[in-house]
């Protein structure tokens, strides 16, 4: 299984029709204070399906890293595709609640697959004074 993208979004919305809606990405998220407790980090992540994808049980595991790359929050994904799921990609929306923030920079969500980092994102946590509004945590 390939990692085709890998986002950081404020919100996911299915509508009935099958359409993904990806509300706010986002590369930083803005504090008037740390430490703060972010109510939920949302992530948009889309795989590419082979043959044997299909039938079989898939872990990954999402890690949130501070600036000196200590752990902050690691959540492990489980799921399964059904034997005749006909999608070239599937499509994950995992959220991890409750993330802890106690340092301005650039922080990193990575997603791995085993021992491997498939993708790494950067997360810069930034104070408010820059003129952007702040996150609610």
């Amino acid at each position: 299984m390939y990692l085709n993208s890998a986002l950081v979004v404020d919100e996911i919305r299915e509508s009935e029709d099958g359409r993904v809606d990806l509300i706010g990405l986002r590369e930083e998220l803005y504090f008037d204070a740390l430490p703060v407790l972010l109510e939920r980090l949302c992530l948009f992540l889309d795989f590419a399906v082979t043959r044997d994808d299909r039938g079989r049980r898939h872990e990954l595991e999402i890690r949130v890293l501070d600036p000196d790359e200590e752990l902050v929050q690691s959540a492990p994904i489980r799921f399964r595709l059904p034997p005749d799921y006909s999608r070239p990609t599937a499509p994950l929306d995992p959220t991890l609640f409750e993330v802890p923030f106690k340092r301005f920079g650039l922080h990193a969500v990575e997603i791995r697959i085993g021992d491997a980092i498939v993708r790494r994102l950067p997360l810069f946590i930034l104070p408010r004074d820059s003129g952007e509004p702040s996150v609610t945590g």
